[in-house]
This record gives C-alpha cells, sequence and structure tokens, in this order.
C-alpha cells in the first residue's frame, strides 16, 4: 500500500466515463417484470449471516489443538465432502472431523464456545468455508499462539473474534474449559483496544491480544463481511475504513 509513497512517484489512474455504450439487440426482455427470487437446486443453500459483535462472549473451549492446524483439518477436502460446498448447513456437519468427529455435535449443542490452537493455525489452502462452517456451528471464536494470515482475515471476514495468547495460557486451557472474555467485547473491538482478559473456569485470568485494523474492527463489530455490507446498503452509513 505504500510502494508508490516509497519511490515517489503517482500511481496511475483510470478516469471512467459517465455512461456506457451498448447493444441490447440481443436481449428479449420478458413482457412483465417477473420476482419470483433466485432459482437454486437441491444441494444449494443461503450463504448464512452473523449477528453483530456482542457484548459479552462466553462458552466453552470446544476444541484444543496443536501446531500447524490447517485449513483441511478444519474442513476436509475430499471429494465427498467438497461437493457440498454450496450447503453450508451440510458442509458443517464435518467441519474439524479429522481431529475430533464429535465437534460439529458437540459444538451446536453448546450453542457457542471457543476453539484453541497452537502457532500458526489455519494455515494452507485459503478455503473461506474453514472460518464460515465454525461461524455456523456456534464458534465465537479462536484463542491461539499465531494465525496464519489469510485465515486470520478469514475470521474476521465471517466474524469470528481472533486473538492470541501466550505459551502459559495455551498450555493451561483444556477441552471443555469455561471461557469467559470478561471486556466488553463490543467496546473493545470498536473503541481500538489491543487486549482483554480472558477468564477460564472461573478460577484464573490471562491476558489476550487483538492485533486489528480499523477496518478489521468495523467488520467484525457488524459481524463479518456480507452482514457488514448489509449493514451498509440499509442504513446508508460511510465506506469502511481503510487498512493503515
Amino acid at each position: 500500500r505504500d510502494f508508490a509513497d516509497d519511490l515517489d512517484m503517482e500511481a496511475p489512474g483510470v478516469e471512467l466515463p459517465d455512461s456506457y455504450t451498448g447493444s441490447d439487440a440481443d436481449l428479449i426482455a420478458p413482457d412483465e417484470a417477473v420476482d419470483d427470487g433466485l432459482v437454486k437446486g437441491p444441494n444449494i443453500g443461503d450463504v448464512p449471516l452473523k449477528d453483530p459483535l456482542d457484548s459479552h462472549l462466553d462458552g466453552p473451549a470446544l476444541l484444543t489443538m496443536g501446531d500447524n492446524i490447517t485449513t483441511d483439518h478444519i474442513i476436509p477436502a475430499t471429494q465427498d465432502i467438497l461437493m457440498y460446498r454450496s450447503n453450508v448447513p451440510k458442509l458443517s456437519e464435518f467441519t474439524l472431523s479429522r481431529v475430533d468427529d464429535t465437534f460439529a455435535d458437540r459444538a451446536l449443542e453448546a450453542d457457542g464456545g471457543f476453539l484453541v490452537a497452537g502457532e500458526n493455525y489455519g494455515q494452507g489452502s485459503s478455503r473461506e468455508h474453514a472460518a464460515l462452517c465454525p461461524m455456523y456451528l456456534g464458534v465465537e471464536g479462536v484463542l491461539a499462539r499465531s494465525f496464519a494470515r489469510i485465515h486470520r482475515a478469514n475470521l474476521f471476514n465471517f466474524g469470528l473474534l481472533p486473538l492470541t495468547i501466550d505459551e502459559e495460557t495455551y498450555d493451561r486451557i483444556g477441552r471443555g474449559d469455561g471461557i469467559e472474555i470478561v471486556d466488553d467485547v463490543r467496546g473493545a473491538v470498536t473503541g481500538g483496544q489491543e487486549t482483554v482478559t480472558v477468564r477460564v473456569n472461573d478460577d484464573w485470568e490471562a491476558t489476550a491480544h487483538l492485533d486489528a485494523s480499523e477496518r478489521e474492527r468495523s467488520i467484525l463489530a457488524a459481524g463479518g463481511k456480507l452482514s457488514h455490507a448489509k449493514a451498509r446498503a440499509t442504513d446508508g452509513t460511510d465506506a469502511t475504513p481503510a487498512d493503515d
């Protein structure tokens, strides 16, 4: 983003015309407008939207994982599974099944919770379903030692809170432990707060870091990129802030 400034040059621009010429000779319009909705096949579902970020988040540690968990671990890329990529409820049944085949059922039953992982969580393919499907199952956020860059962006895009924790905190959290974000989460995100306090089992507390740009915070607060775009289209708010 700073390339032009570093080289003391101005990036080329394109001036768009006010109107475009074209021909509608090959278009046959119906006599009357028809609004019957979008026709979809039986295996194509709607893309789920997440509600705006709550001020209070708590839930169990649904799963604790090691280092280098890939997007293939999260959503396996086999033919029998990816055939459901346009059917999120069905595809979500396979979420993290290669790590724990009980995960999807437990996540739905818990109705909220967190994932805990080591270094480089979400490495590999940029598969957006690796964030979309956990969101659909009710996952509120991921506590990890570090995140792979593209998957981290996808967590923001689908409204999941990505928090970085230190090694001691990671080692102490076990599957099933109760996790609560002590702070006003929405206020922390929108207010630019860089750390939040995590309480585990009402017994001990630790600091987690939220490294996010203004734009990422705006998207996260809205519940993800689609929810953010929908809100902007509905209430006419200004464009999303640019990244620093």
